[in-house]
C-alpha cells in the first residue's frame, strides 16, 4: 500500500481487488471476438470458433443468401486448389482471402494473447518482445468495427486513410485498457481527513504513472499534489490510528477554545 500524508489529509493508494472487465462496464467502439480453450476473453459472442466467425463476417459482407454462400464456397475451392503444402498453409490462405473481402465493410485488427505468469493482450505479436513468446503467445481473435459505425463515430461522410488511422487508434486504446485489466493494473484510493474517510474511488486502470495523473484530477485541489509523495507503508492501520489520535486532540483543543471564548463572552455581558 502506498500512502501520503499532508495534514489533515492522508491518501492511500492500493490495487483494486475487485476487478471488472472494461468490456462490461464501458461503452466501446470496437467488438472483441476471441477464441481460447481455457479463458473467456473479450466480448460475449455465439461463434463456435474462428472459422465460424470469419464465415459469418464474410457472408455479412457479400450477402446472407444463396449467392453469397456460393461465392464463399467458390472462394474456398479456388484457394484450396492453389495450396498443397499442408492444412495449416491452406487454412491461413483461406483466412486471409476472407479477411480481404471482409475489409470491404469492416475494419479489423488482430488480437494476440501472451500467457506467461499472467495474461497480456495486444494488437501486435509478442514474438521478439516478450520471453518465451514463441511458445506462450499467439493470435486469439480480432477487434473490429463496421466502416459505417466508424464514419458515425468521427462524423465523416467518406472512409479515408485519416479516418482509418483514428479508428485503429481507438480500437488499440480499448485493447490497451483490456490488457491492463488482464495484467491486474487496476487501482483505487481512499482519502482520509482528520482520520475519517472523506472520499474514495476505484477502477483506475493502466500504467501507474497515468493512473496517478487520473487520481490527481479526481482529488480536491488541496490534495492533488499528494500523489507525488506516495511512499510504501507496511503498517497503514497504525498511521490511521495516529491520525485519529491527532484529530481527537485537535477537536478537544478546539472545544476548549470555544468553551473559553463562550465564558469570556458571558463574563463580558455580565459586567
Amino acid at each position: 500500500m502506498l500512502m501520503a500524508v499532508n495534514e489533515p489529509y492522508a491518501l492511500m493508494v492500493q490495487p483494486d481487488d475487485i476487478l471488472i472487465s472494461p468490456r462490461e462496464v464501458d461503452e466501446h467502439f470496437g467488438t472483441m471476438v476471441c477464441f481460447h480453450p481455457r479463458y473467456a476473453l473479450g466480448d460475449h459472442h455465439n461463434h463456435m470458433d474462428k472459422d465460424d466467425f470469419l464465415r459469418e463476417m464474410y457472408l455479412d459482407t457479400v450477402g446472407h443468401d444463396e449467392a453469397g454462400m456460393k461465392r464463399y464456397e467458390r472462394m474456398v475451392n479456388i484457394v484450396s486448389s492453389r495450396f498443397r503444402h499442408g492444412p495449416k498453409t491452406e487454412e491461413r490462405a483461406i483466412d486471409e482471402a476472407m479477411q480481404k473481402v471482409i475489409s470491404e465493410k469492416y475494419l479489423m485488427l488482430p488480437l494476440y494473447l501472451y500467457d506467461h505468469s499472467g495474461l497480456a493482450m495486444s494488437t501486435e505479436s509478442f514474438s521478439g518482445r516478450a520471453p518465451h513468446a514463441e511458445w506462450d503467445s499467439g493470435q486469439v481473435g480480432w477487434i473490429y468495427v463496421s466502416k459505417e459505425d466508424a464514419l458515425k463515430e468521427f462524423d465523416a461522410d467518406k472512409m479515408t486513410g485519416a479516418i482509418r488511422q483514428k479508428a485503429d487508434a481507438l480500437m488499440r486504446s480499448e485493447v490497451a485498457a483490456y490488457d491492463s485489466y488482464l495484467r491486474g493494473e487496476c487501482y483505487g484510493f481512499e482519502l482520509y481527513k482528520n482520520g475519517e474517510l472523506s472520499d474514495s474511488c476505484w477502477g483506475f486502470m493502466g500504467n501507474f504513472s497515468d493512473v496517478l495523473k487520473d487520481m490527481a484530477a479526481y482529488l480536491p485541489d488541496e490534495c492533488k499534489g499528494m500523489v507525488d509523495h506516495l511512499e510504501e507503508q507496511e503498517r497503514p492501520a497504525t498511521i490511521i490510528k495516529t491520525l485519529l489520535k491527532h484529530a481527537k486532540i485537535q477537536v478537544d483543543q478546539a472545544a476548549k477554545a470555544f468553551e473559553h471564548a463562550s465564558r469570556q463572552q458571558v463574563l463580558g455581558e455580565s459586567r
